[in-house]
């Protein structure tokens, strides 16, 4: 993991493609500009996005199945949080409210626009399931 800046990860980890990561700019909750660790698989136009949010103490690393076994034409984006794995570290630990909007301004950054379905592990539970009231629109089952 970084202890910094963002990075992209080592490319010999088991079971994740090289296209997949990426380093994505976007603004956090407070407006402040972030590099963002994601994994895509990019799929254009997608007929479904999976949106894959991890908790404590993992990475986007943990959906690395999913991003191989999306069906054609889904999309599959599981960022690392600000703060851990290879986002940026903000200097002072973020709250539910600032994570639920830092994911909001990601997910704009990154063009969701639906229909999405979340998927969240652990802290990423009550993060996306946030982000999904303030997306109702966006939303797929």
């Amino acid at each position: 993991m970084v202890t910094g800046g963002a990075a992209l990860p080592p490319n010999d980890l088991p079971g994740l493609a090289p296209g997949w990561s990426r380093l994505v700019s976007a603004a956090d909750g407070d407006g402040v500009q972030r590099t963002w660790h994601v994994l895509d698989n990019a799929v254009a136009s997608p007929r479904v996005t999976l949106l894959c949010v991890h908790g404590n103490p993992t990475w986007s690393y943990l959906w690395r199945r999913l991003l191989a076994e999306a069906p054609p034409g889904w999309r599959v984006i599981a960022p690392d949080q600000l703060g851990m794995g290879y986002s940026d570290r903000p200097e002072a630990p973020r709250g539910l409210e600032q994570r639920v909007a830092d994911l909001g301004h990601l997910t704009s950054a990154l063009g969701v626009e639906g229909p999405t379905v979340t998927v969240a592990h652990d802290w990423g539970g009550p993060v996306s399931l946030g982000w999904a009231l303030a997306h109702r629109a966006q939303l797929q089952g």
